[in-house]
């Protein structure tokens, strides 16, 4: 069974390293990254299956799907990433206090800097993987739901960049959108919960499930062909 703590600040670096060498495909995502995303689901209209958000962790394409060394690697791996999400549940769904969005910093002229382009492009990418159930929020007014995605549409679309480049007052902002992060994620969580059902911990108990069995992933396929492989991830 996968522990429901949250993880410690060794195994986010073992996780982080793992997401940036050259184990993963080129367009894997890095820590920020991939809390933005989990946030994205934890918080979104509609709950998708690990089976359905797990390669886009990886960054799969049609020409580069991951490979793993070893069903170990996969499993440690696997159950380090669950329980982020797990953690990200518990955060938004139980214990809102304690949520604190993972961003890189940087040093400039003194002063500590949030990075967000990281984390948005991460939460922005789990739009992507269900558009129309963000529809309704996607295209409402800024002065309405719509304006809770504007740090996100900022710092994690190509528009959103495009827009900082050409208004410096804008970028002046920084500080002010990094500091709306947490509200606007209150606030989506707000918006959707009355349509989703409450978010389950996903909790894999992948010692205990026979080869015939189905995956525990949701994927569909016998776990022996699956997650039981140790060759790849579906």
């Amino acid at each position: 069974m996968i522990p429901d703590y949250p993880l410690s600040e060794a195994e986010l670096d073992e996780l982080e390293q793992f997401l940036t060498s050259d184990a993963t495909p080129e367009e894997c995502m890095d820590i920020a990254m991939l809390d933005g995303f989990l946030t994205a689901l934890v918080i979104a209209p509609n709950t998708l299956l690990p089976s359905q958000w797990l390669p886009a962790v990886w960054g799969e394409t049609e020409e580069e799907e991951m490979v793993w060394d070893s069903t170990e690697q996969m499993q440690r791996i696997l159950g380090l990433v669950m329980r982020m999400y797990n953690d990200r549940v518990q955060d938004l769904h139980e214990d809102i206090d304690a949520y604190d969005p993972l961003l890189y910093l940087r040093e400039h002229e003194g002063q500590t800097i949030p990075i967000l382009d990281e984390w948005c492009t991460g939460f922005i990418h789990a739009i992507e993987l269900d558009p129309e159930g963000w529809r309704p929020m996607v295209e409402a007014e800024p002065q309405e739901a719509g304006g809770l995605l504007t740090p996100m549409l900022l710092y994690g679309t190509e528009e959103g960049w495009n827009e900082l480049k050409d208004n410096p007052a804008l970028a002046d902002r920084h500080q002010d959108f990094a500091d709306a992060i947490d509200p606007c994620v209150i606030g989506i969580r707000d918006y959707w919960l009355p349509q989703r059902k409450a978010a389950s911990t996903f909790r894999r108990e992948t010692e205990k499930v026979g080869r015939n069995d189905p995956c525990p992933c949701g994927s569909g396929k016998k776990y022996k062909k699956c997650c039981g492989s140790g060759e790849k991830l579906h």
